[in-house]
């Protein structure tokens, strides 16, 4: 072969390879972008049903203050001679705490002696003077006149003396008041004189000490916004921390709900006081409490993560069915609010001893569907229920008639459902008994906070739509009453969406693969 053809076959050659090249690195870039198989599909992000605590709480801060905190003050002035006490000195009731510089105060006393002592001599010489004249009189050698006068010039000469003993009196007071001395028992947690100073007591005492009567137990003043107040009580538990023990937490209550609100920039809050002990000392003055008001509090109840409860998935069929569930629960909810309202209104328009047991019997119908939906009853139990409930029904007494009032006929209703609740207890599964007795702790309108809602579990590797019944509603967690099992997955994340997402940035961010033509 020549050089001419070897050179003119060389790029035959090379061409195969090249193009090889080419395919190699256009299957690799799209096995890179395209999701390399099913294997690199998104995970969905699930968490377990559990069983814990859950709390409800407002929060709120505010600042520690002694329970009873006195300002001891000066009514005199005077520059100050002597400080008896320090800061957290402890002092007892009378304890000498400072002096005023006492001389000006005790000349005020002399001169005031001084002036009495003159005022009892006057007084004397006019006594003298008027007894004088009144036997003069009484012989006829003075006019009734000259005797008036001087019976005047004696009462005037007494109030003389009374008037320098007032004074005297009052001078003593005061030089008494140069010696600050401690009300009651307790702690100085604030001194603001030194001696030397001088203090002026002019319109209002001038504050020297502040002493706190007992620091074995404080309490915190919190404000609390207008939104959250409705639900704060006196005696609720409170939970709070101080930045100067961060890892601790300090427990108080509320001991009182002040009805006068604040308004700071718009916003109205209330002072919400929380008592607290103190035993360690640990605790000051003035502290910033970092304050959770427990409004409501349940243990070792089934809960959920409140992610499950926002998650939605972004398949559209997916979507529609829970959208058809939440569609279903609302209406739930809401006949039996609206079931609710009719009978109270046909109780309270129907008269007599048949409307009244018409309308306790509506009630008590409402009452069981409510309580089989919550309780998820089966057809047969819900029968055996009914049966029941009309038993306990009958026991309890007919509705009250169009006469009674609003109070006796909620207290009617109360003691139906009590009576209800406990008739229906043996048809009930254990799971099932748990729930009653969950909605029994809370009382008399626990049915009204209950509410339906939608999740999804991962069944088989599948999201599955679940309805359930949800009870107190914290940060983290909601109680759950019904619907699911300890243990269930409940999806809070992940999926195809999420792979969509991804596909859609590209793998360096710059948006969906492009094939140039």
């Amino acid at each position: 072969m020549s050089d001419a053809e070897d050179q003119a076959s060389r790029p035959r050659r090379g061409r195969p390879l090249l193009w090889g090249g080419l395919i190699v690195a256009g299957l690799a870039g799209a096995f890179f972008l395209f999701g390399r198989g099913d294997g690199d599909a998104d995970p969905y992000r699930t968490s377990p049903v559990d069983r814990g605590e859950i709390v409800r709480a407002v929060s709120a801060t505010g600042q520690l203050q002694p329970l009873v905190s006195v300002d001891v003050g000066s009514t005199v002035s005077g520059p100050i001679k002597t400080v008896e006490v320090d800061f957290n000195a402890a002092v007892k009731a009378g304890q000498v705490l400072a002096r005023i510089d006492p001389e000006t105060f005790l000349q005020r006393v002399r001169q005031a002696e001084a002036s009495l002592a003159q005022a009892r001599a006057e007084a004397n010489s006019a006594r003298a003077e008027f007894g004088r004249y009144e036997r003069l009189a009484k012989e006829g050698f003075a006019s009734d006149q000259l005797l008036l006068q001087y019976r005047t010039a004696a009462d005037r000469a007494n109030a003389s003396v009374a008037l320098a003993q007032a004074q005297l009196a009052a001078a003593r007071i005061d030089l008494d008041r140069t010696v600050i001395r401690s009300p009651v028992d307790g702690v100085v947690v604030d001194r603001q004189v030194d001696p030397g100073q001088t203090v002026a007591a002019s319109f209002q005492a001038a504050t020297l000490f502040v002493i706190a009567q007992d620091l074995s137990e404080l309490e915190a003043a919190i404000s609390v916004d207008e939104a959250d107040i409705g639900e704060v009580q006196e005696g609720m538990p409170v939970r709070f921390t101080v930045d100067a023990f961060a890892d601790e937490t300090f427990e108080g209550r509320v001991s009182q709900v002040r009805k006068q609100g604040a308004q700071n920039s718009g916003v109205v809050s209330y002072t919400v006081m929380v008592r607290a002990e103190n035993r360690t000392g640990r605790l000051l003055p003035g502290m910033t409490a970092n304050a959770e008001i427990v409004v409501e509090q349940k243990a070792d109840v089934m809960r959920v993560a409140n992610s499950a409860l926002r998650f939605t998935p972004a398949d559209p069929q997916l979507a529609a069915k829970a959208k058809a569930l939440t569609t279903q629960a609302g209406g739930a909810q809401r006949g039996g609010a609206d079931a609710s309202a009719s009978t109270g209104g046909q109780g309270g328009g129907q008269g007599g001893g048949q409307g009244g047991g018409q309308g306790g019997g509506q009630r008590g119908a409402q009452m069981l569907d409510r309580l089989a939906e919550q309780l998820e009853l089966t057809p047969a139990q819900k029968q055996q229920a009914r049966d029941a409930i009309q038993g306990a029904r009958t026991s309890v007494g007919p509705f009250p008639g169009g006469e009674a009032t609003q109070q006796e006929r909620r207290a009617f209703m109360r003691k139906m459902r009590e009576a209800s609740m406990r008739a229906i207890e043996p048809v009930l599964t254990p799971a099932q008994k748990e729930k009653l007795a969950a909605l029994r702790e809370a009382g008399p309108g626990r049915e009204t906070r209950v509410r339906n809602a939608v999740v999804w579990v991962l069944r088989d590797g599948k999201p599955t739509p679940v309805q359930v019944q949800l009870g107190v509603a914290a940060d983290a967690f909601t109680e759950v009453v019904g619907g699911l099992a300890e243990g269930d997955l409940v999806i809070t994340g992940g999926g195809p969406a999420a792979k969509e997402k991804k596909q859609q940035s590209g793998p360096m961010g710059g948006g969906p693969p492009r094939i140039r033509g």
